[in-house]
C-alpha cells in the first residue's frame, strides 16, 4: 500500500526516499491506496499536515532523529560523552560529506518540503474539508516549506529550490539534475513565501480577542509565529556569512554562476531592522519580570533569577514567548546529576552534559563586567590551587550567596553528615560567588546544592556522587553540568520548548542597528535594547557613550565599553546574545553566521579581546577545552580538598573555516551531477 502511494511522489535524485512518511502511513487505513484516497478524507488529510509539523526539529532530545540535532553539544556550550552522540563528528573534526547526520538532515528537510508540496496540491480535492480550513492549512504548509528551506540554508548554504513540484516515477532523470540556487535566490524565495502567507491574513492568531494567549493555537504556525520566522530569515540573509564573506565568494556552479554575494548589501540589514522593530512595536509581547514569589511585576520589583528563569520557560504564561514547539521531548536525563549512593527519593540522571570552562568564563560577574575586568572577581593559581598548608579558605568558603538585588538565595552550602554522607568538603569555590543570574540558571558547579531535591550537594570529583569512578561514562568531563532547561517540579507544567522569544528580537534589532550605524546616535539605539536585556538579568547597563558613567535604572554603576565604535558595540551585542540565549540552540549557528567560529574576526586577526571567546582561548569553537580536575590527577594528602580545582586540558577540538557550513552529502553530489560541493569538502 505504501509503495503505491509513494509511486506518485518520489524524487529520482534521492532528495526524497521511500521511508519519508512511515510514521504517518502506519496509521493510514488499509483501504487508502493512493494519495488521492488520503485527500478524500478530512481526518487523513489533517494527519498529513500533522506529519509536516513533525519535521519542525525537536532539538531537546539527545537522541537526534528526523530533522533534529542536539546542537548544544556541538558547540563550545557543552559536550556529551557517549560514543553514539553525532555531534562528536563536529567537535572532533571527523565530519565528512558521508557522515550519517549530514545525509539525514538534508534528506529529511527535503522530505518535509515534498510533503508540503503534496499537501498544497492535493488539499483542494478534499470535499469534506470546509473551504476556509483548506485555505488556512494550505498557508501553514506553505510557511513550513519556507521554514524548511531556511533551515537548509543555515546548515548547508544555498540549495536547489524545488518550487511546487510533486514528482512522479515517470519523470525523466534529467529533470532532477539541478544546480544549487544562489544565496540571494534562496533567501528571496523564502522571504517571498513568508510574506505572501502573511499578506493572506488567514493564519490563526496566537492571541484571543481579549489579547490573552489562546491555548488552542499552542504549537501552531500562527500569523505571529510566521512574522518571527520572517525576522529570522532576514537575520541570516543579512549576516556576514551570507552577505559578503570573502571565503565563499568564489564558490560557483559548474556554469560559473557565483553562489554567494560578492559584496555586502546594507539593505538586508535595513530589512531586518524594520521587521524586528515591527515585532517589538506590536505590543504583543513583553520581557518577563518576576519577583521572588513568581508573580508578574515591573522591573523595579523583579528578581533577576526568577525573571531569566521564566523567560526561558515554555508555557503560555511566558509573556515574551513568540513560538514554542509542542511535543518536544524536553529530555533532562543529561542535566540531572547522577547522585550515586544517594537515597532513592532523589531524581537521578547522568549529569553528563558538561560545559567547558571556556564557556563558563564568559558569564559576567554580578556587576555586569567580564571576569578579567572586575577587580573583585576571585583569582587563583589554576594549576596549583592553595592547599591546606596555605589555607584552603583562600579558595573555598561556606557562606550562603543571595542575589544582591532581590535576596533570592542562589545556594547555601550543604552541611556534611545527616541523611546523606559526603566525601570531602561541601564548601563552594569563591569563583562561583558574585556571578550574574544567568550563570546560576545555566551552570551546576562543584558542591552546588541541587535545590529541587532537598539540597543534595553535586560532587563531581573522582568517586563523588556525580563524578567519575573509572567505570562509567555518566559524569561531566569538565566538572560542570548544564542546568538551564531543567525546571523545578513546583514550577508547573511546561509543555513547549522555547523556539523564539522577545529577547531574541531585541538582540536582532540591536545587531541590525549596530551593523547600520554611521553615528554615535545609532550605536546608542543598539545599546538601549542590549541594556534592557542586561537590566532584566540584574547586571549593570552599558553607558551609551564614554561620558555616560552614572547609575542605571537599578541604581548600579554603568559599565563603560573600551570603545564606542561599530566593532566593539557589535561584540558587546554578540556576548549578550551568547549568554541570554545559551542552550536555546542559537550559539552553534550564531558564531558561524558572524564568521567568528574559527577564533578570528571574520578571517582577520585573532580575537583576544575576550568578547566572544575568553581572551586566553585560541581557536574559537576549536582549540583546547579546559575543565576541572575530575580525575584528581596529582592528588596528595595535602591538596585533597582543593585538587579538583586545578584546570586541566580535557579536549582538543577542531574547527576550520570550512565548517561554517556542513558539506553537501556525498550521496547527493554523486546522484545530482549539477550539485557542487561546499568549499574544501
Amino acid at each position: 500500500m505504501k509503495n503505491k502511494i509513494f509511486g506518485l511522489a518520489l524524487l529520482a535524485t534521492g532528495l526524497i526516499s521511500l521511508p519519508s512518511c512511515d510514521s504517518y502511513f502506519d496509521d493510514v487505513p488499509n483501504n487508502a491506496t493512493t494519495l488521492d484516497d488520503i485527500f478524500q478524507n478530512r481526518g487523513q488529510a489533517l494527519g498529513w499536515l500533522t506529519n509536516i509539523y513533525s519535521f519542525y526539529p525537536d532539538n531537546t532530545n539527545r537522541y537526534a532523529e528526523n530533522t533534529a540535532m542536539y546542537w548544544n553539544s556541538g558547540s563550545i556550550e557543552g559536550y556529551l560523552p557517549w560514543d553514539w552522540v553525532e555531534t562528536h563528528d563536529i567537535v572532533q573534526g571527523s565530519l565528512t560529506p558521508s557522515t550519517g547526520f549530514v545525509q539525514r538532515l538534508w534528506k529529511q528537510y527535503y522530505i518535509g518540503i515534498t510533503n508540503c508540496n503534496i499537501y498544497m496540491e492535493k488539499i483542494n480535492m478534499c470535499d469534506p474539508m470546509p473551504e476556509n480550513e483548506k485555505i488556512i492549512t494550505k498557508a501553514e504548509a506553505r510557511a513550513f516549506r519556507a521554514y524548511f528551506y531556511l533551515n537548509l540554508m543555515k546548515l548547508f548554504g544555498p540549495v536547489p529550490l524545488m518550487g511546487d513540484r510533486v514528482s512522479s516515477n515517470d519523470d525523466p532523470i534529467s529533470m532532477y539534475q539541478m544546480p544549487r540556487n544562489t544565496v540571494d535566490e534562496c533567501f528571496d524565495y523564502i522571504i517571498k513565501e513568508f510574506k505572501e502567507v502573511l499578506d493572506q491574513k488567514v493564519l490563526m492568531s496566537t492571541f484571543g480577542g481579549d489579547g490573552a494567549y489562546d491555548d488552542k493555537t499552542k504549537g501552531s504556525l500562527t500569523q505571529e509565529a510566521v512574522e518571527m520566522l520572517l525576522c529570522d530569515a532576514y537575520l541570516f540573509r543579512a549576516s556576514y556569512l551570507y552577505n559578503g564573506d570573502e571565503y565563499y565568494q568564489n564558490l560557483a556552479n559548474f556554469d560559473g554562476t557565483k553562489l554567494f554575494p560578492q559584496e555586502r548589501d546594507e539593505q538586508k540589514w535595513r530589512d531586518l531592522k524594520t521587521q524586528a522593530k515591527k515585532i517589538i512595536d506590536s505590543g504583543l509581547y513583553k520581557l518577563v519580570y518576576r519577583d521572588t514569589q513568581d508573580r508578574q511585576v515591573a522591573l523595579a520589583q523583579s528578581c533577576p533569577f526568577k525573571s531569566v528563569f521564566y523567560a526561558s520557560f515554555g508555557t503560555p504564561t511566558n509573556e515574551e514567548l513568540i513560538y514554542g514547539r509542542t511535543n518536544a521531548s524536553k529530555e533532562t536525563y543529561a542535566l540531572v546529576p547522577r547522585f550515586s549512593g544517594l537515597p532513592s527519593n532523589y531524581d537521578k540522571g547522568a549529569g553528563a552534559l558538561t560545559i567547558p570552562l571556556e564557556f563558563v568564563d564568559l558569564y559576567f560577574t554580578n556587576k555586569g563586567m567580564k571576569i578579567e575586568d572586575d577587580p573583585d572577581y576571585f583569582k587563583y593559581d589554576t594549576s596549583n590551587p592553595p592547599t591546606a598548608a596555605r589555607g584552603t579558605a583562600a579558595i573555598i568558603q561556606t557562606t550562603e550567596y543571595k542575589d544582591p538585588i532581590s535576596g533570592h538565595s542562589y545556594f547555601k552550602p550543604v552541611s556534611a553528615g545527616g541523611a546523606v554522607s559526603y566525601k570531602g568538603p561541601t564548601s563552594i569555590m569563591k569563583q562561583f560567588y558574585n556571578r550574574e543570574a544567568r550563570f546560576y540558571l545555566a551552570v551546576s558547579f562543584q558542591n552546588r546544592p541541587w535545590d529541587f531535591q532537598g539540597g543534595a550537594a553535586i560532587q563531581m570529583q573522582y568517586n563523588g556522587n556525580s563524578g567519575s569512578d573509572g567505570n562509567t561514562h555518566d559524569y561531566p568531563i569538565f566538572g560542570t553540568i548544564v542546568r538551564k532547561n531543567y525546571y523545578s517540579k513546583t514550577a508547573g507544567s511546561w509543555d513547549m520548548s522555547v523556539e523564539y522569544r522577545l529577547a531574541e528580537v531585541y538582540l536582532d534589532y540591536a545587531e541590525a542597528c549596530a551593523e547600520l550605524a554611521n553615528s554615535a546616535v545609532e550605536l546608542e539605539e543598539a545599546l538601549k535594547y542590549v541594556n534592557d536585556i542586561r537590566s532584566r538579568a540584574g547586571i549593570a547597563q552599558y553607558g551609551l557613550n564614554a561620558g555616560d558613567n552614572g547609575k542605571d535604572v537599578r541604581n548600579q554603576q554603568k559599565v563603560i565599553l573600551p570603545a564606542y565604535d561599530k566593532e566593539t558595540v557589535l561584540k558587546a551585542i554578540y556576548r549578550e546574545r551568547i549568554l541570554e540565549l545559551a542552550y536555546e540552540n542559537k550559539h552553534y549557528f550564531d558564531v558561524r553566521r558572524w564568521s567568528v567560529a574559527d577564533g578570528t574576526w571574520r578571517g582577520g586577526a585573532a580575537m583576544t579581546d575576550g568578547w566572544v571567546y575568553p581572551s586566553y582561548h585560541v581557536g574559537g569553537e576549536g582549540g583546547d577545552m579546559t575543565g576541572f580536575n575530575v580525575n584528581n590527577v596529582g592528588q596528595t594528602a595535602e591538596n585533597v580538598n582543593v585538587n579538583f580545582y586545578k584546570r586541566i586540558k580535557q579536549q582538543d577540538r577542531v574547527f576550520t573555516k570550512r565548517m561554517s557550513l556542513l558539506p553537501i552529502p556525498q550521496e547527493e553530489v554523486n546522484r545530482n551531477k549539477q550539485c557542487v560541493q561546499n568549499n574544501e569538502w
